[in-house]
């Protein structure tokens, strides 16, 4: 994983060149994300819970599908690739929401700074397949259910997860 060359963007998100993901998120460079939260037919969301194995955020409940996106790809191809990555599903089209910047500290990091590009798609319930090495678990919850998880369990989600919801939902 330590080869991974994500996306270094400037601060009006024009590209600059790739880098290793664990050295731009240590150096605070400013690189893009992709977040895609599934729907099902009636509303509910398809979360995500993290794999324990995964260094950020092990164990918690995050969006569908997150993801970097890598060097001289564009955001919608990285929705793509990480929404059948780590849940199994194909989409050729994906409804983009909202670009959104943040820049938070964090504990481990000195800042994340990113692009923060959000999608949305319909999936039947059965359709998601799991990739048991970033993904333990998806689960579908109702919007309602998804806030109380947020409100009462802060340390059980991630960062992204609560914007998407604060922001969409």
């Amino acid at each position: 994983m330590a080869d991974l060359q994500i996306q270094i963007v400037d601060e009006h998100d024009n590209p600059i060149r790739g880098e290793d993901m664990y050295f731009a998120q240590e150096k605070g460079l400013i690189h893009r994300i992709v977040r895609i939260m599934v729907e099902d037919a009636q509303g509910r969301l398809l979360l995500q819970k993290r794999s324990q194995k995964m260094e950020r955020w092990p164990g918690c409940w995050d969006n569908s599908a997150t993801g970097h996106v890598d060097e001289g790809e564009d955001y919608e191809a990285a929705a793509k690739r990480e929404l059948y990555e780590e849940i199994g599903i194909k989409r050729s089209e994906l409804e983009e929401i909202d670009t959104y910047y943040t820049d938070r500290p964090h504990e481990e990091i000195a800042h994340l700074r990113r692009f923060n590009r959000v999608y949305k798609t319909v999936a039947k319930q059965n359709e998601a397949i799991i990739d048991d090495d970033e993904v333990a678990e998806v689960r579908w919850f109702t919007v309602d259910e998804v806030k109380k998880l947020i409100r009462e369990h802060p340390d059980k989600v991630t960062d992204g997860l609560v914007d998407a919801m604060e922001r969409f939902y």
